[in-house]
């Protein structure tokens, strides 16, 4: 095993990537599955859908199997700050040991209680939406209120997405407490911080048709929890375009980090 690289493995690797090639690659390489990625297989509603793709039962078992190869499970965010706050600094690890034995003992779809599972989610996702879209609209109504309207437009209209949650990070990490700066839970709020003014920035460039309220950003709180993992990883494994989300603001939050177009290009 290439233990030098500790890398993640977001759902569009995990959908698009064989089972046989993703046994063969976690037997050789350290892989985290998100807790998020969990989570996202077991509040899929086609159930007992004929496509292993959209039933979550069936989708519980091909990670386990992975898991059962070498992979590991993630620490959910509950966990993660609890450690965080007991601490009072940095995990040690994002691998939780215990659930990743329980996958391993062939138990996961056994302990997870699927309607319990959606019912939470639901309930953080959406405080997780609310927190985004307050912080897009009061950034909206600044860069209103400073008259900064063309200085934004440019921005949208010069600079790829990349860059421009480049721009919305550094402004955000001017603002953190320093001591901070290594904690999971300010890497959470830094990212939604950034998508949220992006949010506020394409309000501004497309008008009034721009509406907030109505955007979903469901499957963008789960891409930043993928991002938000470059922390302590060393890379991450997305088959999303190139200009997309995740790999957009892996880049712009951790530049020294890897993002990786596919298990083939590691």
């Amino acid at each position: 095993m290439q233990i030098d690289k500790l890398l993640i493995l977001d759902k569009s690797a995990f959908h698009g990537t064989s089972i046989n090639k993703l046994k063969v690659f976690v037997k050789h390489h350290c892989v985290i599955l998100p807790y998020t990625l969990v989570v996202e297989c077991g509040i899929s509603q086609k159930v007992n859908s004929s496509k292993n793709s959209k039933d979550p039962m069936r989708l519980i078992q091909r990670l386990s199997d992975v898991v059962k190869n070498g992979a590991f499970l993630g620490k959910s965010p509950a966990k993660i700050v609890s450690e965080e706050k007991s601490r009072n600094g940095a995990i040690e690890s994002l691998i939780d040991m215990e659930q990743t034995q329980i996958a391993r003992n062939g138990e996961l779809n056994d302990k997870l209680d699927l309607n319990e599972l959606r019912e939470k989610c639901d309930r953080d996702l959406q405080l997780k939406i609310d927190f985004v879209k307050r912080w897009a609209k009061e950034f909206y109504k600044t860069i209103l209120e400073k008259n900064l309207e063309k200085d934004f437009r440019r921005k949208a209209n010069e600079l790829n997405l990349q860059k421009r949650l480049r721009e919305w990070l550094l402004f955000v990490d001017s603002e953190r407490d320093k001591m901070s700066a290594n904690k999971w839970e300010w890497q959470m709020t830094r990212l939604y911080l950034a998508w949220g003014s992006e949010l506020a920035s394409r309000r501004n460039n497309s008008g009034p048709s721009y509406k907030l309220d109505d955007i979903d950003i469901s499957n963008d709180i789960y891409d930043i929890y993928y991002v938000s993992h470059l922390l302590q990883a060393d890379g991450l494994i997305t088959h999303e375009r190139k200009k997309g989300l995740v790999p957009s603001l892996a880049m712009a939050a951790f530049p020294d980090k890897n993002v990786f177009c596919s298990i083939d290009d590691v």
